[in-house]
């Protein structure tokens, strides 16, 4: 009996002493890290597909630093990974080595939700009118700009400048790496849609991105009985702390397959659903093709073509509009002008675009945001 109580009260003891542990690494804001070669990653980063995490590795090598935005998120039963509540992280290193010390510095803030928003004042007006949704990727979340810089803003702000009475707000659900799987979570549990709302949807660059696992089976996993055991277990910083201190990262591979993580057909149904979810709710959808490859890109124009929603082709608009690119947002365009130098001559995107030709730049959004409002019915 002595030995049982012994047995009890050493095991309280236990318990309390680890719970202390981990209650004091809680307040102290530790932050995880997992090691790969001479690099620090967060290690919500683990939540990735082992192809995607590679492929960043092999990024990270080539630059030579893990972006400072990679510590802006926080691990998600549900989604992954989203946002980290109550942040305000100036982000410096996000580009390539060579522009590194020459692109402006971005902000990231958000509030209690995990919302990006401004703190320095964004342009929701009191007694809105109407909402814009945006649902998509790191292009609408608007990577590598300030949140008032993001084409969903600049174009609040332009139809809040209109004679027009109509007033809005913008409710960015948008996420860097996210796709067309994880929009139809958010739009099912997040977005809150009114009458009259508009949605501007974009998906489809990490749709086709290649990966061991799609991210449908992946979210199978995670949300199994045994998968939600293993994460509750890994959210211990404890148990992070100590695989900070012994864990590396292995040398991923890249390989070619076949499997992406949303696949075509997938995209396709998750656009349907996406689509038809917003007008059965009586909001008006609209789709914009930011970064897409050809193959999704065309899956997304066919899709919105037969439920009549209106399709915008950022790519071509880019085109469109090189010659004038400095009087779009010249204040902008001058620093990006300084950055890249004689390199801007040669390559003309980098008007609209970052050195990965994908992402919009500031100026990039300001055209994205007056395409279209002088170019879509919605806003007429």
């Amino acid at each position: 009996m002595k030995s049982i109580r012994l047995f009890i009260i050493a095991t309280c003891i236990v318990f309390i002493f680890f719970g202390f542990l981990e209650t004091v690494l809680r307040f102290s804001g530790f932050q995880p890290t997992i090691r790969f070669k001479k690099y620090d990653f967060p290690a919500w980063m683990e939540e990735l597909d082992p192809l995607v995490l590679a492929k960043y590795q092999g990024f990270v090598v080539e630059r030579g630093f893990v972006n400072e935005d990679a510590y802006a998120y926080k691990p998600d039963l549900r989604y992954g990974y989203l946002l980290k509540p109550n942040l305000d992280l100036t982000v410096s290193n996000y580009s390539s080595t060579v522009f590194v010390d020459k692109l402006p510095p971005w902000r990231i803030e958000s509030d209690s939700q995990g919302n990006r928003i401004s703190k320095r004042g964004a342009v929701n007006p009191v007694g809105e009118s109407m909402a814009i949704h945006v649902l998509g990727d790191s292009s609408s979340f608007g990577w590598g700009v300030d949140y008032e810089d993001s084409y969903p803003q600049q174009l609040a702000k332009i139809l809040n400048d209109s004679p027009s009475l109509l007033k809005v707000i913008v409710k960015n659900h948008s996420t860097p790496g996210f796709t067309s799987f994880q929009g139809r979570l958010l739009l099912e549990d997040k977005v809150k849609i009114k009458k009259g709302d508009i949605v501007l949807v974009s998906f489809g660059f990490n749709d086709s991105y290649s990966s061991r696992n799609s991210d449908r089976s992946r979210f199978e996993a995670r949300n199994s009985t045994a998968g939600k055991l293993i994460w509750s277990l890994n959210r211990l910083l404890i148990f992070k702390g100590l695989r900070t201190l012994i864990h590396n990262l292995p040398d991923l591979k890249t390989s070619k397959t076949k499997i992406t993580r949303v696949s075509l057909k997938e995209y396709q149904e998750n656009l349907g659903i996406i689509f038809k979810t917003i007008l059965n709710k009586k909001g008006k959808p609209l789709f914009l093709n930011i970064c897409n490859g050809e193959k999704y890109r065309d899956a997304a124009e066919k899709t919105a073509k037969v439920l009549n929603i209106p399709f915008f082709n950022i790519p071509e608009e880019f085109k469109q509009h090189l010659s004038q690119a400095h009087t779009i947002y010249p204040d902008k365009f001058v620093d990006y002008f300084e950055a890249y130098g004689e390199m801007m001559e040669k390559e003309p995107r980098l008007a609209f675009l970052f050195p990965d030709y994908c992402h919009p730049n500031a100026t990039g959004h300001r055209l994205i945001a007056e395409t279209l409002y002088k170019e879509s019915r919605i806003f007429k």
